[in-house]
């Protein structure tokens, strides 16, 4: 509760170094004397033979932890993606015996790849080459985390390469293959991935590298398919966008329903359904059925397809369901997709008014957009548990305008005019304003920068206002007394000022970012009548780093210019310039050049 995290992660580290103190009686040590107390893994002692090997990469998960990254420093060890820690393992290893961790002795990047060519010196001559390529690939994975440069990624694929390649009669090869597959996959190239990953099932179908080749091409292989629509049908009739892979048919059905009975069965949210409530659905009868054929995906890569709406639908509200197969089973083999829609020539237009804090709509035919005058519209306001109640209806005027009287809570609205119908489908938020609550104070922050480190010094002005947005009425607050917090990540108190407004409302001051606490997002803020408040991030954030480079000039420069001399004096020899005597004259009325070289003769000279 009482140390920061350097000391934690040092006192941690420390352990750890005297764990591995005595690395011959660790290796001497065959891990299957401990079998009693540590827990089985699910691969061969082999990968793990020595108390060395176990202890080892108990350390490297440490060195390898999340919160290491929190300490780094600006000057902190850089590894190359370019140099020998993506290379082979002679490569890695001959850069090791070099390998200076004096230069960067607390650096946790250093002190794991030097456990890293530990473990594969340790290994390099054993005749089972379980343990070595285990640390040689995990190096590699590892170097790769930490690594930086532009060819990162490539310099990792090649590597990966290289080792499926070179170790293609052991079963960790398939390891490799399951990465470099999913890489590809990633790199939206499934068809690739899948030929990588069925080549390390076919090599080791057995092993854990074989294991998640299966499953990443179980996973490229997949059945995919989601729908999506415009959201009220009417002329122009819109599409049903189809995205899909690995199908060659869709089924559609459009399930009629009663938009109000829907609304007072949500909770929360009007456009959400559990697995019950679908089913429900899907068990009523479709008012229309249909299927469509879908071009094959042969590259396992998503596509659109763009299917016409259906034009015999009557008015009203549906729900659109799409399916891989015709009795629309929601299992593990099928995946069911839904759409919401409504079919009619009304549109709902809403907006929030913030200034009289009253949210106001119109009801328009959609497709002139002329106003519908004489329109119901219903409404149900959500209450604190999430339920949604009715409200009073009410009727749009001439303009086809309509007003809800504001509540500061969510609500949904169905429009209905001549057996036509149109909702917000989803709720939306009604502001309220009392009277009394108009005219606001507050206070806006600036600060001379966003991001600090540890130590250095935050500057920030406060501008205290007062505005009334009804009437239109904005000033400065001159003479305003606040208190300004400084508050770390946890909401905690770092430091506190008190500060009076200028005639201009503004007021300045410092703080000093913490050494000692987490690092993070942090707080200034103005609490009371002229609350406001800004962040600022601190954190030991690495300042970028580059290098201009100007190429030497191909000849030689020149002097090039004129010594002008202002006076009565008609002539003046001066010193010698690039080796020559120079004579100048100077006549009175002269018209000098736009630049020239000013040159004020010594005072004992009579000009």
């Amino acid at each position: 509760q009482t140390w920061d995290l350097a000391r934690i992660l040092a006192e941690i580290g420390s352990h750890f170094d005297a764990a591995l103190a005595d690395p011959a009686a660790l290796q001497a040590t065959p891990i299957a004397r401990w079998d009693d107390l540590i827990e089985k893994g699910n691969v061969p002692d082999a990968y793990r033979p020595t108390l060395f090997d176990f202890l080892a990469y108990e350390a490297l998960s440490f060195y390898q932890a999340g919160e290491q990254g929190a300490m780094k420093s600006e000057d902190e060890f850089e590894l190359p993606a370019e140099g020998p820690a993506l290379g082979d393992a002679a490569a890695f290893l001959a850069w090791h015996a070099t390998f200076a961790t004096k230069q960067f002795p607390e650096s946790p990047i250093v002190k794991a790849l030097d456990l890293y060519g530990r473990l594969l010196r340790f290994h390099e001559r054993d005749a089972d080459r379980s343990a070595f390529l285990d640390a040689d690939l995990a190096r590699l994975n590892y170097a790769a985390n930490v690594a930086a440069g532009d060819d990162k990624d490539a310099c990792y694929d090649a590597a990966l390469t290289r080792f499926s390649d070179a170790n293609a009669k052991h079963e960790i090869s398939a390891r490799a293959l399951a990465l470099l597959a999913q890489r590809r996959n990633q790199a939206g190239e499934p068809a690739e991935a899948r030929k990588l990953a069925q080549r390390g099932l076919d090599a080791f179908p057995k092993s854990a590298g074989g294991a998640a080749c299966y499953n990443l091409i179980q996973q490229i292989e997949q059945p995919a398919i989601s729908l999506a629509t415009e959201r009220v049908w009417n002329a122009p009739w819109p599409t049903l966008d189809v995205t899909y892979r690995n199908l060659g048919h869709v089924y559609l059905r459009a399930v009629p329903v009663d938009f109000a009975e829907h609304v007072e069965q949500s909770r929360w949210n009007v456009g959400n359904f559990d697995e019950d409530r679908l089913g429900r659905l899907l068990a009523i009868k479709p008012a229309l059925a249909w299927d469509a054929a879908l071009p094959a995906t042969p590259d396992f890569k998503e596509r659109t397809e763009k299917l016409a709406a259906p034009t015999t639908l009557k008015p009203g509200f549906y729900f659109v369901f799409a399916s891989a197969n015709a009795d629309f089973r929601r299992e593990a083999e099928n995946q069911v997709s839904v759409a919401t829609v409504w079919v009619s020539d009304l549109a709902l237009v809403l907006r929030q008014r913030f200034d009289v804090g009253r949210p106001e709509g119109f009801v328009l035919r959609a497709g002139s957009g002329e106003p519908v005058a004489g329109a119901t519209v219903r409404a149900w306001w959500q209450d604190r548990e999430g339920s949604f109640h009715p409200a009073s209806p009410l009727s749009t005027d001439a303009d086809g305008r309509f007003e809800l009287k504001a509540r500061d809570r969510q609500v949904v609205l169905l429009a209905e005019h001549e057996g036509q119908a149109v909702s917000s489908l989803r709720q939306f938020q009604s502001y309220g304003r009392n009277e009394d609550e108009r005219t606001i104070t507050q206070t806006v922050f600036f600060t001379d920068r966003a991001i600090y480190r540890p130590g250095q010094t935050i500057s920030y002005k406060g501008i205290a206002i007062r505005f009334n947005q009804a009437k239109g009425d904005y000033t400065a607050v001159p003479n305003a007394r606040v208190t300004v917090l400084f508050k770390d990540p946890n909401g905690q108190e770092i430091a506190r000022a008190e500060a009076t407004s200028n005639d201009y409302g503004s007021f300045s001051g410092v703080f000093t970012a913490p050494r000692d606490r987490v690092t993070g997002q942090m707080v200034i803020v103005v609490e009371g009548a002229y609350q406001g408040a800004t962040s600022v991030n601190v954190e030991e954030y690495k300042r970028p780093k580059f290098q201009v480079a100007l190429e030497a000039p191909r000849e030689a420069a020149k002097l090039d210019g004129a010594v002008v001399v202002t006076g009565k004096a008609t002539a003046y020899t001066g010193a010698a310039i690039g080796g020559a005597k120079v004579k100048w004259r100077v006549e009175r009325g002269v018209q000098l050049p736009r630049w020239c070289w000013w040159w004020q003769p010594p005072a004992s000279k009579a000009v």
